[in-house]
């Protein structure tokens, strides 16, 4: 364990070939051998034990300088470098990125647990399933540490606000997806058209919806997806990555080992961000809003253009569009969301000075349009994102 807590790479503190005896890990001298365990500031206790378990970990490196040890515990049906063989390596990373990312991972061990569970989260543990291997391993280990800061630091309660606890998980889980070895895992989150089925179907509920008294068919979106969804067009499309982080590092910060509800996070990112976003939160949040950007024709004006911008949907969003020039080149500009405060439908003086030979709204694809076909000019059916 010392060897462990200074290695990047994984040690072995009981070797497969170890596994079963037990004059390895019984003290020498008569009596019994007694374990210690303590942390601070946690909302819960799990613990495992068996004989069956192969054991190891390496150290994690924290921002402050400080160290913390990822351990794994796996019997060996799991071993192997296709499963659990990089348990330790998984952990590590995940707690060394939201660590980095968001706010520093507070307690002094991560264990992974190979268990007869899918996938199960305590403040400085995990159950994980024992059959996962590869990609599996990796994102339920990844989604079940990032439950330390969702809800285990920031103590929201999951079982009323369910999204402040899922839905923040599922959102810093794709950024730590993107991060994970360069990309050597896919998150398709943002894939948004896989959606469009649930967000026009006349049975979905509001992230809002308490989760006892959602219907089981839509849990999955309002708990996990949908929160997440919107958290990502707050930080790529709306506010962008320096003021959501900051807004979203300093609620974390301030809300650690407290217990926040839905309004103190709105109005946390309200004040922090400078921007209001009433609009947003009722929205996306508390209703069943869905969102339907157009661009309805463009028309030459003098030396100019006018492009008639729409919006169909039932909530209003900022337009990020591209412009494509004659010449092959492009720029990219954006309209407030308040153009569509006093009415539907915006005419936009486009000055430029070379020919346009295409528009089109939200070029990265990242809001939840429900009709990609009218997001360019001219017109074009686009399938999936």
């Amino acid at each position: 364990m010392k060897r462990a807590a200074d290695s990047d790479e994984r040690v072995y503190i009981i070797e497969p070939n170890e596994v079963g005896d037990l004059a390895l890990t019984r003290p020498k001298s008569e009596g019994t051998l007694t374990w210690h365990f303590k942390m601070n500031n946690t909302r819960d206790v799990a613990f495992a034990s068996s004989k069956s378990f192969i054991w190891d970990a390496a150290r994690i490196n924290l921002p402050s300088g400080k160290k913390a040890l990822a351990q794994s515990v796996y019997p060996k049906e799991s071993d192997g470098q296709e499963a659990w063989g990089r348990s330790t390596e998984y952990s590590k990373a995940s707690v060394e990125h939201y660590s980095e990312m968001w706010y520093e991972y507070p307690y002094p061990v991560a264990v992974n647990v190979a268990a007869d569970i899918g996938g199960m989260e305590y403040p400085g543990l995990n159950f994980c399933s024992y059959k996962s291997k590869g990609e599996s391993l990796w994102g339920v280990t990844d989604h079940e540490f990032g439950h330390n800061w969702f809800p285990m630091i920031v103590g929201s309660n999951e079982r009323r606000h369910a999204w402040m606890d899922e839905g923040f998980n599922t959102f810093i889980n794709y950024y730590s997806y993107l991060a994970f070895n360069d990309g050597e895992y896919t998150n398709d989150l943002i894939k948004t058209r896989k959606y469009l089925g649930w967000l026009t179907n006349s049975s979905r509920e509001p992230v809002a919806t308490h989760p006892d008294r959602t219907q089981s068919n839509n849990l999955g979106m309002v708990a996990y997806m949908k929160p997440a969804l919107g958290l990502v067009m707050l930080r790529e499309y709306i506010l962008g990555h320096e003021r959501f982080d900051k807004a979203f590092r300093s609620y974390i910060r301030t809300w650690a080992y407290k217990h926040p509800q839905p309004n103190d996070f709105f109005n946390h990112m309200e004040n922090v961000s400078g921007e209001n976003l009433d609009w947003f939160w009722k929205g996306w949040f508390y209703s069943n809003a869905n969102i339907d950007l157009s661009v309805d024709g463009v028309y030459p004006y003098g030396a100019n253009y006018v492009v008639a911008f729409s919006n169909k949907g039932d909530m209003p969003m900022p337009v990020i569009f591209e412009i494509t020039f004659d010449d092959g080149s492009k720029e990219r500009r954006e309209l407030p969301v308040e153009i569509w405060f006093k009415g539907n439908t915006w005419q936009h003086l486009l000055k430029v000075d070379k020919k346009v030979t295409k528009i089109e709204i939200d070029p990265d694809k990242i809001i939840t349009d429900t009709n990609a076909g009218n997001d360019v000019w001219p017109s074009s059916i686009y399938g999936d994102r």
